[in-house]
């Protein structure tokens, strides 16, 4: 038995993980060896800090550049020089310290009051005391005092206890504020009561003030944040080393700003190039398997994405080799565009984003240009409007926009430098070829992409949408009523989303080629009938296969006729996993008191459920179609109860789970089918029958 059609567009969720997680490696590589291409330069010097200058050394030329040792050294004594932070003095420590020597203290009276017990036995009571640490020696002298002495040391030792805690002791001070409670020992004391309280009384010294950690680092790294970048200045011929000086690290570091240094190949930039490379490559992958759900597992999507990342980082590679002048020349908005166009437009932003941060690393200037080129490409996406209804005015305004938003960008980082107004002239005029290029290139790039992937492109839904194709003149001739069901359906789905903002001439041609796989049965769907049901006659098992199969025959007749995939989408989900629901009910009815026995699957559409926003509106609009059709509403309420019947039925279904729809543009799809049905329906009566849908309910 050959293969569903249907089971092409499911693989398994391992599968599937699998191969975009190779894909993540493959990217991962291919950048980084893009990337790091241009790491070995040529020789100059070779010199190290320390060593000493083989000879007199001097500057090529003249330069300012930020010395990073000079400024990181800034940073640090600013850092060094921010004060502790610690929080407010907590008395309640003090407090609690006194309390818990008052109460060793009375149990010592209790110890020393039971005259019973022999001294050993007394003098381990007080050593078991954990409050404190009671060595013998003080347990035998607390035991051996009368009471005048012994309320010596008690009034003594809590009186220190009460001075020093009432100090702000840090937690690094404790041992300094023990040794100075030693010194707060009354003179009047004997030896043996001195002992004992220097034995006791240190012991309940604990910090009252404690290191706010958070606020000293903010306090940190504010003071470094505004340490500004330290400029060096080095005229040409100045002397930057004599022969036979040690060599220092601002040495080092002015020679390979001036460009006189071997450089060798730097592996930790590569590493660096690597890891920036493999997060790229990570954010994309984890952006697919949540959002790109309807692309997941195929394969020629994920082939022209790498495709479009790999060749934009080898082209801005080649332009930074040869001048980093011409990178204004690079065509980002190219990149967005086909991406915005091919994908998404919000997947072009998180990819315009990537590519301009990349870009910006290589060029080591990341923030200036990879600002440039963002806005850029972020105007291009966001003003692309029309698409589908001219082929070639929406790219150039486009364009012109993109042009914009390089010359924003551009002008907000050289007017502070107070350029000359040639270059700064030169540089706009950049950008106005910029946005040209990137339209001219994009228009080449939809042609190619359709071409060599064949991905589905604004110039294939054109020659797509127009009802003389091939396989629409045959949906008319053997099944004019699904071909007029067809229409309608685009009608219907094409003004909902529009409403929303989704891809509507996707959703217009997806809708005319969603049922015509049965045109291989024409007979056995109610649009074609001629007073002649056959599903009268038939075993209920054997109509829902019939039914079910036009899905699985219409993506036989896509793949005989070449249809993208993404219009072989709509023939496979426009149904989701709906139960034939009549004929689940004629087979339970005839299975009489057995109906709990009938197999439920055997009368389930395969699906998948809709995997984009484009796909669940024509689900809901077939279905509603279908069912105004039947119906036929001849008031607002009605039509209303009817659009919301469905659409409720398909949220309760979890038929849209996969969709992407937010609730909020559900109810503007429903807004959008009420008001396109009022008016197909506004000069219709009510007909007799079907009023079960009709009614309101009790």
């Amino acid at each position: 038995m050959s293969k569903s059609p249907v089971t092409t567009l499911r693989t398994s969720p391992r599968m599937s993980n699998a191969r975009l997680w190779l894909f993540a490696s493959i990217l991962t590589v291919s950048m980084t060896l893009i990337m790091s291409f241009h790491i070995v330069l040529e020789s100059g010097l070779s010199l190290v800090s320390g060593q000493p200058a083989p000879e007199d050394i001097f500057a090529p030329h003249s330069l300012n550049y930020v010395s990073d040792i000079l400024t990181e050294r800034a940073k640090q004594k600013a850092y060094d020089d921010v004060l502790e932070v610690y929080s407010p003095s907590d008395m309640s420590i003090g407090r609690g310290q006194l309390t818990q020597a008052g109460t060793m203290f009375a149990f010592i009276e209790t110890v020393r009051a039971d005259i019973g017990t022999d001294g050993e036995t007394r003098a381990g009571y007080l050593m078991a005391i954990e409050t404190a640490v009671i060595n013998s020696e003080t347990a035998n002298a607390l035991l051996a005092m009368n009471d005048i002495k012994y309320n010596r040391v008690k009034n003594d030792t809590l009186i220190i206890i009460d001075t020093i805690m009432r100090q702000n002791i840090k937690e690094t001070q404790v041992d300094e504020y023990k040794r100075a409670a030693l010194q707060q020992i009354s003179l009047s004391l004997d030896t043996e009561q001195s002992d004992t309280v220097s034995a006791i009384a240190p012991q309940f010294v604990k910090p009252t003030i404690f290191l706010d950690v958070e606020a000293t680092t903010a306090q940190q790294e504010r003071a470094q944040t505004a340490v500004e970048p330290v400029l060096r200045k080095v005229e040409q011929g100045e002397r930057i080393a004599e022969a036979g000086d040690l060599l220092s690290d601002l040495n080092i570091e002015m020679m390979e700003s001036l460009g006189m240094l071997q450089t060798e190949t730097n592996w930790y930039y590569v590493l660096g190039i690597a890891l920036l490379s493999m997060l790229v490559s990570i954010i994309i992958t984890l952006y697919w398997q949540r959002y790109e759900r309807g692309l997941r597992n195929n394969l020629r999507y994920l082939a022209l994405l790498g495709s479009l990342i790999l060749l934009s980082l080898a082209a801005a590679r080649i332009l930074l080799s040869s001048s980093p002048q011409l990178l204004y020349w690079f065509p980002i908005a190219t990149f967005s565009l086909l991406v915005a166009v091919v994908y998404d437009i919000r997947f072009s932003v998180l990819l315009t984003a990537v590519l301009s941060i990349m870009i910006g690393y290589m060029q080591a200037a990341p923030f200036e240009f990879s600002i440039y080129l963002f806005v850029g490409g972020l105007f291009s996406v966001l003003t692309l409007q029309d698409i589908y209804a001219q082929r070639i005015n929406p790219f150039f305004r486009a364009g012109a926009f993109a042009t914009v938003g390089y010359a924003i960008s551009l002008l907000l980082f050289t007017l502070p430098k107070e350029m000359e107004i040639a270059e700064l002239a030169t540089l706009i005029a950049c950008t106005i070829g910029n946005g040209t290029l990137s339209a001219v290139l994009t228009l080449l790039g939809l042609y190619i992409v359709g071409v060599l992937f064949g991905v589905t492109t604004t110039i294939q839904l054109q020659d797509l949408s127009r009802l003389d194709h091939p396989l629409l003149r045959d949906l008319l001739r053997q099944a004019p009523g699904t071909y007029h069901h067809s229409i309608m359906v685009a009608n219907l789905a094409e003004q909902a989303a529009e409403r929303i903002g989704a891809n509507s001439t996707l959703v217009r041609v997806g809708a005319f080629y969603h049922d015509v796989g049965k045109m291989k049965q024409p007979l056995y769907f109610t649009e074609n009938q001629q007073g002649v049901n056959p599903h009268d006659e038939m075993d209920p098992y054997d109509s829902a296969r019939i039914i079910i199969n036009h899905t699985t025959n219409g993506l036989e007749l896509a793949a005989q006729y070449k249809l993208p995939d993404r219009i072989r989408h709509f023939i496979a989900e426009h149904h989701g996993q709906r139960l034939v629901m009549g004929f689940y009910k004629k087979a339970q009815a005839m299975a009489g008191d057995e109906a709990n026995l009938v197999d439920k699957e055997r009368f389930r559409y395969p699906g998948p459920r809709p995997r984009s926003p484009e796909s669940a509106i024509v689900l809901m609009a077939d279905a509603i179609d279908a069912t105004s059709t039947a119906l036929r509403p001849s008031n607002a309420r009605e039509i209303e109860k009817l659009v919301n019947s469905i659409v409720d039925d398909d949220l309760i279904e979890c038929q849209l789970n996969d969709s992407g729809l937010t609730m909020g543009e559900l109810q503007e799809i429903r807004s959008s089918f009420i008001d396109t049905l009022k008016g197909r329906f506004h000069v219709r009566v009510k007909y007799p029958g079907n009023d079960e849908m009709m009614r309101d309910d009790p």
